[in-house]
């Protein structure tokens, strides 16, 4: 007899509820440790950003104030304006000449670079300091070098402020500007750690004080420390003047805080850098005193070559005296010109060479007119002599 079969039986009611309820309970947790491995990774993301962000100032800061006084003339200020959050100083940092040769110092080429970005500030352009209190108006002269040129060290301006893009009136952030340009951001989201003010000074107190022999802090009664005088090592600035205060610091330390996310650990930036260059009236002469001006160079028009024939014979200071001549330095201009202007060329210094020659064909020919040349010679510092005139040459 064929047996009856059966029909499928379903789940019932209760087995469906069963199996929803330990589902929910498996996604729940499943859910749970996703959001949480999220927040987790936001959390170090976000951390390591503000980390990274804050160090980022951080190398900036050391690279450059680092270079404080390069390449400024004899007397131009070195560091310009001091306090709690703001530092202001002026450094040769960026030239826009590609000739490496022609240079006379800057730490880094930027053939982009407009003049306003590499020279030193005018008068006519004058600002006044972001974050000074009362505010101070800089430059109070224009500076130029031993050419009557435009000196080639900037002012460079770190300087902590409120954090607008931070709905926190406690978060900050490092702006650098340069000479009059617009500031540019470092670094958001910074804090002030505990107390302790975002710039500290360390200074040379023998000029005030016997006693110390020492590096020392900037008192905080001293701040803000403001050049006041337009020159440098001139009357009025001389002696313990309090325009040569600024003149002492010799290192600035740097203190903030990345901001952290809540339960976070604090992380604190703190470093100094020290400032070489401003140990004396002028540190960069590391190669020695100013070089002794060449004699000056004679001229004559070679007509077989047309061109304009220079010869001098060689520096004191070129393999001899202070042997630390590393190039000379020619200038050209038409007779009765108000200044030099630009370099013309350069020539390296070769030691044994007792006479040097220099071909100059980029002379108009046809008109009559009259060239005169001056030359100096530059150390490895660098420093550059005063300038040795020519005769003057007729070029037909």
């Amino acid at each position: 007899m064929p047996t009856k079969r059966r029909s499928p039986r379903g789940f019932t009611l209760a087995e469906l509820l069963v199996s929803l309820v330990v589902f929910g309970i498996i996604m729940s947790a499943a859910f749970g440790f996703l959001l949480a491995q999220g927040r987790g990774f936001r959390t170090l993301a976000t951390k390591s950003a503000q980390i990274q962000n804050g160090r980022f100032g951080r190398d900036i800061m050391r690279q450059e104030i680092r270079t404080a006084g390069t390449n400024v003339t004899d007397n131009q200020p070195i560091v310009v304006y001091a306090n709690d959050s703001v530092f202001a100083f002026n450094s040769d940092l960026t030239t826009n000449r590609a000739d490496s040769a022609r240079f006379t110092g800057a730490v880094y080429v930027d053939v982009n670079a407009t003049s306003l970005e590499v020279d030193a500030i005018a008068v006519g352009n004058a600002i006044t300091i972001p974050g000074s209190s009362p505010g101070f108006t800089y430059p109070l002269a224009d500076y130029t070098n031993v050419v009557g040129t435009t000196g080639e060290a900037e002012l460079i301006v770190f300087r902590f402020t409120r954090d607008t893009s931070s709905t926190n009136a406690l978060d900050k952030m490092l702006l650098r500007q340069v000479n009059n340009g617009v500031p540019e951001i470092l670094a958001t989201g910074l804090r002030q750690s505990q107390t302790i003010p975002f710039f500290r000074y360390w200074y040379d107190p023998t000029l005030f004080n016997t006693t110390l022999t020492d590096l020392d802090t900037v008192p905080r009664a001293w701040l803000p420390l403001v050049k006041s005088a337009a020159f440098r090592g001139v009357t009025p600035d001389t002696g313990t003047a309090l325009t040569t205060r600024i003149d002492q610091v010799r290192g600035v330390e740097v203190t903030y805080e990345a901001t952290t996310p809540a339960g976070a650990t604090r992380n604190v930036v703190r470093y100094t850098v020290p400032m070489p260059n401003t140990a004396v009236p002028r540190q960069s002469r590391a190669c020695g005193r100013t070089p002794i001006a060449p004699t000056s160079a004679s001229g004559a028009w070679n007509a077989v070559e047309s061109k304009v024939v220079l010869t001098w014979s060689k520096a004191t200071d070129d393999g001899g005296g202070e042997a630390d001549v590393v190039r000379y330095i020619i200038w050209r201009r038409l007779l009765g010109a108000a200044t030099w202007g630009d370099p013309l060329a350069t020539v390296s210094a070769v030691g044994g060479t007792v006479t040097y020659t220099y071909k100059d064909g980029g002379v108009d020919l046809g008109f009559g007119r009259q060239y005169q040349y001056a030359l100096a010679v530059q150390d490895c510092t660098p420093n550059l002599s005063t300038l040795s005139t020519s005769n003057t040459v007729v070029v037909p």
